[in-house]
């Protein structure tokens, strides 16, 4: 059976098999090989079986799969050795039938880390040197002296600015960038792209050796040189390193029994360090000369601009996957939202949802209960964003389920705080429950940490029951015990429920909105539909444009009077009828 191992690694080590007609390579956790990178796509490539063959091919991925260093845009067959590059990952294709083919010769693969074979290392830099000068001039040995011609290099240099700049993505220009050194530089035994992440680590993100047999040991590279090279922001030269004394405690050069090495800055287009290019050679006869430092500072000019260009257009597409995603995001959560207003004969419902950061962490639902009465759900989750939101639909799913298979609303809050808290995430509930009986005109609220209700009563008073009875947030623990209280809605009585996204909004004085300015609001009359549209006219001004901190949800419940819904007409041989609304 053929299998996949990581490129560079022992065949015996872990193996990824291909098994089966098709074995796909992706980060969605359903693929069968997983590659857990954040610049894989879901689905990024597949491995077929036709007959005796298999066939490697891109299931239209945004950073593309390659073959031995080629992008492929059709299905292409596997040989044995061949290597499969996924974005940081690169895997070498084994058929289990003929596991002595040999390796290609010349070995290339990318790198994310250490774990790919490549060890950035802290090494002491000689006191007797002082500062590293940028040309070391001295010169030992002799013999043939391995070089490309002027035209050669010229060639090549100009290959590499013209390839570069028709490049894209990171994955196309770090390998290009490599071939061209070794093109340009002929003597060079290693060459290494390091570049440096947004916290400041330097991480070895490509390299390129001549000997096949070096894929399997552990590269070393002196941190301290990248970081000389950075900080001058000039490149480094050694003649002779096994002898300079800038280099005398450097475990990577011992090591490797580096000669001569050229380390160049890269800088991006606003001339600041990004990283740097290394190659280093092991024939002493075939050293770097003083007009290498030159060319190899001229590659890394153009690189540096190039890689800088592929990272921003990286980002713009990841940000425009993730704005993707979370558009999608929205989508599912208004989903769990109420669509329309519950239609229940007495009352009228007018709500409103806003998210601070696209998805949000609040909650409302109309729950209809098998006897006729409506529970009504303001909840806001600790926390914002995508973890908030995610906890919302589990809090959605599970108060359907407790209110549906327990008539005592007390006694449901007990069962959905168990459920929660069984969950064992860092996350807790303020949570607030009115049942309406529209038999009895009778509303019952349980609290749990939350805001009590605003009530408004049609002579103007305000009432915010239950707010002694209020108990713990949700699935902050379990087995806790709640009260619920039962109060009489009148016509002319509006209820207001809000999370503290209202009350709490901060304007851009750090002045909050505050909770009497919520009561005033609903006490300047009107119905379920005034009240709402002056909360939120009043928040809009409050904020005067400055963007929400916090989730903002708002339901308000009004008490209609009595009137008669329909009446047949005279003479029409029906008997008239009447009925209530309450």
């Amino acid at each position: 059976m053929a299998y996949l191992i990581i490129a560079g690694s022992d065949p015996n080590s872990k193996r990824f098999p291909v098994a089966g007609i098709t074995t796909v390579l992706g980060r969605h956790p359903d693929c069968d090989v997983v590659v857990d990178v954040g610049a894989v796509s879901r689905h990024h490539a597949k491995i077929s079986h036709r007959d005796t063959a298999y066939w490697l091919e891109d299931l239209g991925s945004r950073n593309g799969t390659f073959l031995n260093g080629q992008l492929i845009n059709q299905p292409q067959p596997l040989q044995q050795g061949d290597r499969i590059r996924i974005c940081d990952v690169e895997l070498e294709f084994r058929d289990g039938e003929n596991l002595s083919s040999p390796l290609a010769g010349d070995s290339t693969w990318q790198v994310g880390g250490s774990s790919f074979g490549v060890m950035l290392v802290d090494e002491p830099v000689s006191k007797d040197s002082g500062t590293m000068s940028k040309v070391e001039i001295r010169k030992t040995g002799s013999g043939v002296h391995l070089a490309a011609s002027v035209e050669t290099k010229l060639s090549a240099l100009l290959q590499i600015t013209q390839t570069l700049g028709n490049a894209l993505r990171l994955d196309e220009v770090l390998p290009k960038v490599i071939e061209g050194l070794f093109a340009i530089f002929p003597q060079a035994d290693r060459g290494f792209i390091v570049l440096q992440r947004d916290d400041g680590e330097l991480v070895p993100r490509w390299v390129k050796t001549r000997r096949a047999q070096e894929e399997s040991a552990t590269l070393r590279i002196s941190r301290t040189i990248i970081r000389q090279a950075m900080t001058e922001g000039a490149a480094i030269l050694s003649l002779d390193a096994s002898s300079d004394a800038r280099f005398q405690s450097s475990e990577s050069i011992a090591d490797f029994r580096i000669r001569s090495m050229i380390c160049a800055p890269l800088f991006d287009g606003e001339s600041q360090s990004i990283g740097a290019l290394q190659i280093d050679t092991t024939d002493q006869r075939n050293k770097f000369e003083n007009s290498d430092t030159e060319l190899l500072a001229a590659v890394a000019t153009q690189a540096g601009v190039a890689i800088h260009n592929a990272q921003l257009h990286e980002q713009a597409l990841l940000q425009r996957e993730v704005e993707h995603d979370l558009k999608l995001a929205m989508n599912v959560q208004a989903a769990f939202l109420p669509q329309q207003p519950p239609e229940l004969s007495g009352y009228r419902f007018q709500s409103y949802y806003a998210a601070a950061h696209h998805i949000g962490g609040d909650y409302y639902d109309y729950i209809h209960l098998p006897d006729g009465r409506v529970g009504v759900v303001v909840a806001d989750v600790v926390g914002h964003g995508v973890a908030a939101a995610m906890f919302m639909a589990k809090l959605s799913a599970e108060t359907r389920f407790c209110l549906a298979s327990e008539p005592d609303p007390a006694v449901a809050v007990e069962r959905l705080n168990d459920r929660l808290s069984r969950l064992e995430v860092e996350r807790f509930v303020t949570f607030l429950l009115m049942v309406i009986d529209p038999q009895h005109d009778s509303v019952t609220i349980v609290n749990a940490g939350h805001m009590p209700p605003i009530i408004r009563r049609g002579d103007g008073s305000i009432e915010e029951p239950g707010a002694d009875e209020s108990g713990m947030p949700i699935a902050i623990a379990a087995h806790l015990s709640y009260e619920a209280v039962t109060i009489q809605l009148h016509p002319g009585d509006v209820v207001a429920m809000y999370t503290d996204g209202v009350n709490e909004a901060m304007n851009s004085a750090g002045e909050q909105f505050g909770t009497d300015t919520v009561r005033n609001r609903i006490a300047e009359g009107g119905g379920a539909e005034e009240v709402s549209e002056r909360m939120i006219q009043s928040l809009q001004r409050h904020f005067d444009g400055r963007a929400a901190d916090d989730d903002i949800c708002l339901v308000v419940i009004e008490r209609i009077a009595d009137q008669p819904l329909s009446a047949t007409t005279a003479g029409d041989g029906k008997q008239a009828v009447a009925t209530e609304a309450r």
